[in-house]
């Protein structure tokens, strides 16, 4: 996976233009595609399709379709972006960019045409105290926007912001809503949008079953191809992958663990799409929890756990070690893959510690790979007196768990966070204002919330590494973070549909194309 030049400094003058999309697959037999449908796999059904709540990839692939944003990443292997609803892009300064939007875009629900005030509207309300966004800080360096005319403005930043192009503007916190419809629902909304520009609009929704979107004809941004598009939750993976190989669906990822064996044998029918995602899965450890309070704790549990063997066991080779939540290939990166496991410096914590060991729970999300690598955990962690209880739940359910259980009742959680192409994106989670919201280890660091907001303004290439990499050292000395993956994101694709899929292996449902 490459990264093209992520310094602005290289593009400071002059109006930014688009490339072109790469796709990818061949012809072949069609599955389930039929009439100008294409079926894909989401894991469970929609929660909060409102930008700035937003919480879940199924959320994700649906505002990416009925959303309209002014740029976009491009499918492929290196990370570029194009316009989208914007017909322009220029630079004006490190604070100052200015757009243009496309002629002719309208809202669904007789909202009448996009405007540059619905653009204002849209990026400022993430710095909205009285909102209250949880993802507020995607913005956090924003200023304002300056409306010149109905198609043109002004993004005006506070400071630089290295990351605008990167994990802003192409990716959840660049879409545009209508200012006159969320206002008239009361300022925000959650599954039902009252209005919306982006290639597709929902159609219609079944629960549990599947979300019908079809094609906006208010929508003068690239054609998409696919009349209709059906979104069918599957939670587990591994049903997933037999839905595909039943013909019952165009589209699914697929399981870590699935990887090499798709990889020797690809169904006939079918292609395989395998990225080296930036996503980051850990072990993470409430340290405001009571059992948890003292380091050497936490430190103890880090040791204990053997990575290599849940990448083995759990992914079954097919995932890359992680050093911290910082993949390679992006600032911060530290060499060295995963630490190995130190059952020996493991008891010595313990017993520094005056603890023979106790009862402790870890909460992960019921799917096959999941499960396994926390049953590895729990084989290791008795190796150090620690009896681990393995709480699994479906998605709803363990995404409200902070809620639920809080800050005393709330131990270990087991998961995976999503990352586009900057660490600022994943570094802000775990701020001190976010414990609680994203921040399920209540961990706080005045100097990693200092070099947080450094870090967003810093252009400096290797300054800014720099910083990412004393971040993830301040991460690792807390002791509440045991980094275990970046997995691999793979996907089948009926051989009937020509997918584009970004360098990290996230589909683009709107640029799906029929072979």
């Amino acid at each position: 996976m490459k990264f093209l030049n992520s310094d602005r400094r290289t593009f400071m003058k002059g109006t930014l233009t688009g490339v072109a999309a790469l796709a990818l697959g061949k012809s072949g037999l069609v599955y389930a595609n039929t009439g100008g449908t294409l079926k894909a796999r989401i894991m469970s059904d929609i929660g909060a399709i409102d930008p700035p709540f937003w919480t879940s990839g199924q959320d994700f692939d649906t505002m990416n379709l009925i959303h309209g944003k002014l740029i976009d990443f491009v499918g492929g292997t290196e990370w570029k972006w194009e316009l989208v609803a914007a017909e322009s892009m220029e630079v004006l300064s490190d604070t100052e960019t200015k757009f243009t939007l496309r002629k002719g875009l309208t809202w669904t629900n007789g909202f009448g045409s996009v405007t540059a005030e619905d653009v204002k509207f849209s990026f400022e309300r993430y710095i909205d105290p009285d909102l209250a966004a949880p993802n507020g800080g995607d913005w956090s360096p924003l200023s304002h926007v300056e409306v010149i005319d109905d198609l043109t403005g002004i993004i005006v930043t506070k400071e630089p912001f290295a990351p605008m192009w990167w994990s802003v503007l192409p990716y959840s916190a660049g879409y545009v809503l209508c200012k006159k419809a969320v206002e008239g629902v009361g300022g925000k909304f959650t599954v039902d949008p009252p209005a919306t520009c982006g290639a597709y609009k929902i159609e219609e929704w079944k629960p549990e079953e599947k979300l019908i979107l079809t094609k906006h004809d208010g929508w003068t941004g690239p054609e998409p191809n696919f009349d209709k598009i059906e979104l069918i939750p599957i939670g587990d993976p591994k049903s997933a992958e037999k839905a595909f190989l039943a013909g019952d669906i165009d589209f699914t990822h697929v399981s870590e663990s699935s990887v090499p064996g798709f990889k020797e044998n690809t169904p006939d029918g079918a292609t395989l799409t395998v990225r080296p995602s930036l996503d980051y899965f850990w072990l993470g450890i409430n340290k405001n929890h009571p059992k948890y309070q003292d380091v050497r704790i936490r430190k103890a549990i880090g040791k204990a756990i053997d990575i290599d063997a849940i990448l083995d066991g759990a992914f079954f080779g097919a995932a890359q070690g992680a050093s911290s939540m910082i993949a390679p290939g992006m600032p911060g990166y530290i060499e060295g893959g995963n630490p190995k496991r130190d059952l020996e410096g493991a008891k010595a914590l313990m017993k520094e510690a005056g603890s023979s060991g106790f009862d402790a729970e870890v909460e992960v999300i019921a799917e096959t790979d999941r499960l396994t690598a926390c049953q590895i955990m729990q084989a290791n962690l008795a190796d150090i007196g620690i009896n681990l209880t393995i709480n699994s739940s479906d998605r709803g359910t363990y995404w409200g768990l902070a809620d639920q259980k809080g800050e005393q009742g709330l131990e270990m959680t087991y998961k995976l966070y999503f990352q586009p192409p900057d660490p600022v994106w994943g570094t802000q989670w775990f701020l001190t204002e976010q414990a609680g919201i994203w921040n399920w280890e209540w961990f706080s660091d005045k100097e990693y919330d200092e070099l947080h907001y450094k870090a967003i303004a810093e252009l400096d290439p290797k300054k800014r590494n720099d910083m990412y990499v004393r971040m993830m050292k301040i991460m690792e000395d807390s002791g509440c973070f045991v980094w275990i993956a970046h997995p691999p994101n793979a996907s089948l694709a009926n051989e009937s549909v020509v997918p584009s899929i970004w360098p990290n292996g996230n589909a683009c449902y709107r640029k799906f194309k029929s072979s």
